[in-house]
């Protein structure tokens, strides 16, 4: 926490106070207690640190692929090997924020066809339910090459749901 700061909590805070007293912060002596803290089963949780910090200790992220280019290693800790991007998670006090989804810089949206038609779980379109923009699958297929990449498909698919529409 000190050092790197979680979410918006930034690296050096000298009080943590009004995080954890908000409710943005979760603080838990032990991972069960973070567990407990969170409403979460502990024995999950503790599985996923035990997976993610071996991982670590051997300067890799098999889940994620953190550090796994030049790219991110250049934004990582250049001070901590074998991998600048991630270290095991081992001394308390142990943090963790709530992540909750939202509908801006989406990257699993709904999937639709040619015409923006949004797809039902068989793959069939769904009458008179178009998405574009966050809202549908984006076509870069999880990746986020820049600001902004969601406005091109917004607008062509956009297009192509009124001409469907149209008709």
């Amino acid at each position: 926490m000190w050092r790197y700061g979680l979410g918006a909590v930034r690296p050096f805070a000298l009080s943590l106070r009004e995080y954890l007293r908000g409710g943005y912060l979760v603080r838990g002596q032990t991972i069960g207690a973070l567990a407990l803290a969170l409403g979460i089963d502990a024995e999950p949780l503790a599985a996923t640190l035990a997976r993610y910090n071996e991982g670590a200790r051997n300067g890799t992220d098999p889940e994620f692929g953190r550090g796994g280019d030049a790219y991110q290693r250049y934004l990582g800790d250049a001070d901590h090997t074998p991998n600048p991007c991630v270290a095991p998670i081992e001394h308390p006090p142990f943090y963790a924020v709530a992540v909750h989804p939202g509908d801006l810089g989406t990257a699993a949206g709904l999937l639709t066809d040619e015409n923006a038609r949004v797809l039902d779980g068989a793959g069939r379109p769904i009458d008179n339910l178009y998405a574009c923009g966050n809202d549908m699958s984006s076509i870069m297929n999880g990746a986020y090459p820049g600001p902004g990449i969601t406005l091109g498909p917004a607008l062509t698919f956009g297009y192509l749901a009124a001409k469907h529409m149209a008709g």
